[in-house]
């Protein structure tokens, strides 16, 4: 087993400066890329420094060396040796990259103890360059150029609105929020797409949208009062999108075994013991599924169609967008198009609509109706 490097290296002089230094006004945004982690294997390929951030202390490690990081007490170990935390993680050289968990990051990395005795994993970089990292996560970067410039205003916009100095962390790198992978995908055409719109946002009466996005609405996007109750503005109304037709995701169909469906309804609260039936309950004006009737031999269970598609599995479960159920044997077929949750730009639309020769402002402004697309101040 190769030893870790024993000691870490005191800097009398300071450090470099970072990598996320010279930005000038850009935007900064922190994403959490690992929370709650019980410990971290750091291997440099370059010299990396280490700071304090509540000392300004900066210490040194070496290059082609691999290093055990771990929470210790309230503090941080590195190598066996004890700091304080919070700690950052800063290139040497402003063109290298850290490597955190097969990953490459560009911007600095900060580590922080919880009061678990876990880690809390924090890249800081420029808005733009981890919008460079988000667009080949959610889009494919082989997908039409104004596909991909569409993506970035909408990604740009939606990360803006959770910049909050007061929370630990703006962002984290799932599919919970934006997926991000840090420069692993970065291509000539994706930075291209992110340059030349940077800065740009999308607006309604003054206020930044949110930009959701998703992956095929099946031929409807949702309002987003119907997918999550949130208050309707016009750009998040739904539109019809006659565009993603094409696409494999426009239909699917799904087997639900009534076993499974009885277990649901049983840890919701029912009594029953046998499934007799299943059908839509209630719409919304796009034609999603509200929620679901379950006939049972001890009555009918109102389900909701959001909740079930958790339960269920959104990969298998695509969309509450259900054009039939079909009762078989053990269970029902389900029929049903697109994919995700329908609110916003559908990324199966934009891409055929590029494909069409349509500019990625005019595909912004179908899928967010009376949206301004202006610069961010």
């Amino acid at each position: 087993m190769k030893l870790l490097p024993a000691l870490l290296f005191l800097l009398c002089s300071p450090a470099p400066a970072a990598a996320a230094d010279g930005l000038g006004a850009q935007p900064q945004i922190r994403v959490a890329i690992s929370r709650n982690s019980p410990a971290l294997k750091l291997k440099t390929s370059a010299k990396l420094y280490v700071q304090e951030v509540k000392s300004g202390q900066k210490y040194m490690l070496l290059a082609d060396a691999s290093y055990e990081v771990k929470a210790d007490g309230r503090g941080i170990a590195v190598a066996g040796q004890a700091l304080s935390s919070p700690i950052k993680l800063l290139a040497a050289d402003g063109q290298e990259r850290i490597r955190l968990g097969g990953n490459l990051y560009k911007g600095d990395i900060l580590l922080r103890a919880t009061p678990e005795g876990k880690l809390d994993i924090i890249e800081y970089l420029s808005l733009e360059d981890y919008l460079q990292g988000v667009l080949p996560s959610e889009m494919s970067p082989d997908w039409p150029l104004e596909a991909l410039k569409a993506q970035a205003v909408a990604s740009r916009t939606y990360a803006l609105r959770y910049i909050n100095p007061a929370r630990d962390y703006d962002v984290t790198d799932g599919v919970e929020m934006q997926v991000y992978k840090g420069t692993a995908k970065i291509s000539p055409r994706i930075i291209e797409a992110v340059n030349s719109t940077r800065g740009e946002v999308l607006k309604y009466k003054g206020k930044l949208v949110s930009a959701f996005f998703h992956a095929c609405c099946g031929g409807h996007t949702a309002s987003v009062r119907s997918a999550w109750g949130e208050d309707i503005i016009k750009p998040l109304y739904g539109a019809p999108d006659p565009f993603c037709s094409p696409s494999r995701h426009y239909r699917w169909e799904y087997y639900l075994a009534s076993s499974e469906l009885l277990k649901y309804i049983q840890a919701a609260g029912s009594t029953a013991l046998k499934v007799k039936s299943l059908r839509i309950h209630k719409k919304d004006r796009s034609g999603r599924a509200v929620s679901f009737l379950v006939g049972t031999d001890k009555g009918s269970k109102t389900v909701q169609a959001t909740e079930m598609r958790k339960r269920f599995g959104t990969f298998e479960f695509r969309s509450v967008y259900i054009t039939s159920i079909t009762p078989v044997k053990g269970g029902f077929e389900l029929a049903g198009r697109g994919w995700g949750h329908g609110v916003g730009m559908c990324q199966e639309g934009a891409k055929y609509m590029a494909m069409k020769g349509r500019p990625y402002k005019k595909i912004l402004r179908h899928y967010y109706p009376g949206a301004a697309i202006l610069d961010h101040e």
